[in-house]
């Protein structure tokens, strides 16, 4: 039965425009230690997704991304990952995980293990073998150098997450390199041997089922062989957006010789070679930051690579109008590029929150949360939700008391970290912990979360949990959604963004004002003839016809419209 139901929603969304699954989907992201505690514990848990299984595929979404649930020791929160083929007791066990898999492809649901190609935990089987000598069968799997003449670390690499990415290991007397904490070394993927063992464990997740992997941080995939420094940044600044604070001294460098090295794209190919051996419904994404990000997701998605990949544009600026257009313009260009909309997630500023104008402070809230569904769902290659971002949640402020991200507790006050965003999901306002478990979270539930818990939303019809259902069904019935062009109409003027995608003989108008006041631009007169506006989506802009008003858009504040024809 469970096959049946999901051919069906296939039949309909995919199979009769021939476009795979992948091209546009939306992908809800799961934090999973803070989505649904089902033992008591404090952390959530698999069986707490599949829990919830209902309330995701009622969202209207196409897939689930878990975060990482392997044997850990934490120190990252699961990211450090000590044995790729086993999970973590506080997580649950791997029937727990099958039982999910199986549970979610009844309800048309696809879903997508997060993993770390890059790096493992040092507490790694791998990593204890390759720092006990320079001689063991594994001493060339991380990455290793010695130290310059006056005993200072290879290179000049610095650690995203503050300090310098070089490690002393006196078992070796070298240095090893973690691009991210000194837990986690980073593996060499130079050495093939290394490729293959990775390939290895994403293949038994494979076997069991899952329907796709996200690959963590592809940026760090290889560094360079002969470990050159990297340069200094211009006078003028960092010539990429990267995240960590406005003082981070990772900033001060352009990171040409440990970041986004073309090599890497023999390594994806690689990946895609082992995925397509299991059908062209199986998925890979990656996650790429602190590169050139639009040009970098271009390349790592060209056929025979990554079917699509992500960037940190969105996160790791002040989000406004430009940015957003930026990105439009950019992706449009690149029209056999995948590249997903993502404008929040586990390391980052809530989305709520990191806009600008702080809509939700002056009242707009649900008008700017269904707005940017809007624009991040209309957009070539699909996007990714973070759990939370349904509600309109805003970030979380905590003292320094309650923090635990490593990274925030590194680089305080400068940089918070990440635990804003990651605290408990509110499924009940008036429940203990809002319904996430019986126990003590282990972050502290947000009291401004209560309001927009999920039973409240669920209740009130104009809420931003039944705007997105809404929204998200309106948009699997429209062709011109479904891979094929994407336009930017450059000529509208901020705080406007109006771009045009066309499939499947469909041409769509998709325009939207991200201001708190009315604003109204008439399109230019090679483009007014033909539009209809489309309803059924829950926004309310208009575009007139006829006399000195044709092809006006008019919108409200923080609101938009759609029109269509066909050609």
């Amino acid at each position: 039965m469970s096959e049946t139901r999901t051919r069906s929603r296939r039949t309909a969304s995919e199979e009769s425009t021939r476009t795979p699954w992948w091209a546009s989907a939306i992908v809800y992201q799961i934090y999973l230690r803070s989505f649904r505690d089902t033992n008591g514990d404090g952390i959530g848990d698999l069986n707490g997704v599949t829990e919830k299984l209902d309330y995701i595929a009622a969202l209207g979404v196409d897939a689930l991304w878990l975060t990482p649930f392997y044997k850990s020791p934490m120190e990252d929160y699961g990211y450090d990952i000590a044995d790729f083929r086993s999970v973590d007791p506080v997580f649950g066990e791997i029937e727990d995980l099958d039982r999910l898999v199986m549970a979610a492809r009844e309800r048309g649901l696809r879903t997508i293990v997060d993993f770390t190609p890059c790096h493992t935990s040092k507490e790694h089987a791998w990593f204890r073998e390759s720092r006990s000598s320079r001689d063991d069968p594994k001493a060339d799997w991380y990455v290793w150098g010695d130290a310059r003449r006056d005993g200072a670390p290879p290179s000049n690499y610095l650690s995203s997450f503050g300090g310098s990415a070089w490690t002393w290991e006196p078992r070796r007397s070298q240095y090893r390199y973690h691009a991210f904490l000194d837990c986690q070394p980073n593996l060499n993927l130079h050495n093939s041997e290394v490729v293959d063992a990775i390939l290895g464990e994403m293949a038994f997740w494979l076997d069991r089922g899952i329907d796709g992997i996200r690959l963590d941080a592809v940026q760090c995939l290889l560094c360079d062989l002969d470990l050159r420094d990297n340069p200094p940044v211009a006078s003028t600044g960092p010539s990429i957006l990267v995240g960590g604070g406005p003082h981070n001294p990772f900033r001060q460098q352009e990171h040409v010789f440990d970041r986004g090295l073309p090599q890497s794209m023999h390594v994806f190919a690689r990946m895609r070679a082992l995925v397509d051996r299991y059908g062209e419904d199986r998925f890979l994404l990656g996650e790429a930051s602190d590169v050139d990000s639009i040009p970098y997701c271009a390349e790592a998605t060209a056929p025979g690579r990554l079917h699509a990949a992500y960037h940190f544009d969105l996160i790791n600026s002040d989000l406004d109008v430009g940015v957003l257009r930026r990105q439009i313009r950019e992706t449009s260009a690149r029209p056999d590029a995948t590249i997903m909309t993502v404008a929040g997630n586990q390391d980052s500023t809530r989305l709520m929150s990191n806009w600008g104008l702080r809509p939700s402070e002056q009242g707009y809230g649900r008008a700017f949360a269904r707005t940017m569904l809007a624009i991040m769902a209309t957009q070539k290659g699909g996007a990714v939700v973070f759990q939370g971002e349904e509600l309109g949640l805003t970030e979380a402020e905590l003292g320094y008391e309650d923090l635990r991200d490593p990274w925030g507790l590194h680089l305080y006050p400068d940089f918070k970290g990440r635990d804003g965003c990651r605290t408990p999901m509110p499924w009940r306002a008036d429940a203990p912990n809002a319904g996430f478990g019986e126990g003590k979270p282990w972050l502290p539930v947000a009291q401004d979360h209560l309001p927009l818990a999920v039973d409240r939303q669920e209740a009130d019809p104009d809420s931003v949990l039944n705007a997105y259902r809404r929204f998200l069904a309106w948009r699997r019935e429209q062709p011109a959604l479904r891979g094929g062009t994407q336009r930017l109409l450059d000529e509208a003027p901020e705080p406007l963004v109006v771009y045009e995608r066309a499939a499947n003989g469909e041409r769509l108008l998709c325009a939207f004002n991200l201001a708190d006041r009315p604003f109204t631009w008439r399109l230019p007169e090679a483009e007014r003839a033909g539009w209809k506006v489309v309803g059924g989506h829950g926004l309310g802009g208009e575009i007139r016809s006829g006399g000195d008003e044709d092809g006006v858009i008019a919108l409200g504040p923080y609101d938009g419209v759609f029109a269509r024809k066909r050609g």
